[in-house]
């Protein structure tokens, strides 16, 4: 990822068609228009989206673990990557159980 003159790399932790979730200590300013890039495994090329910074975790967030990071929203996306993304959580396995 990076800002107007900064580079940063951080560990893509959650994914969704919005937006992705990204570990890092670098934490960018709530608004701020970061240049992302990340790769899916069914992909040969890299996927670059614009995104801007929704929200951030600075530290651990109680004790549940949660290390910093931000949530990122993409407002820039070309098709094909769109089309990458919804076919990777199609193929994924849902972190979601119904619980009786």
């Amino acid at each position: 990822m990076d800002s107007e003159h900064n580079f940063y790399t951080g560990l893509t932790q959650d994914l969704s068609g919005g937006g992705l979730f990204v570990a890092t200590h670098h934490i960018r300013p709530i608004g701020e228009v970061v240049r992302v890039n990340f790769t899916l495994p069914a992909l040969r090329d890299p996927i670059e989206a614009l995104t801007q910074v929704r929200w951030v975790r600075s530290s651990d967030v109680g004790g549940g673990g949660g290390g910093p990071g931000m949530g990122l929203m993409f407002i820039e996306l070309s098709a094909k990557a769109k089309e990458a993304i919804k076919g990777f959580l199609r193929q994924r396995d849902s972190l979601l159980f119904d619980v009786d």
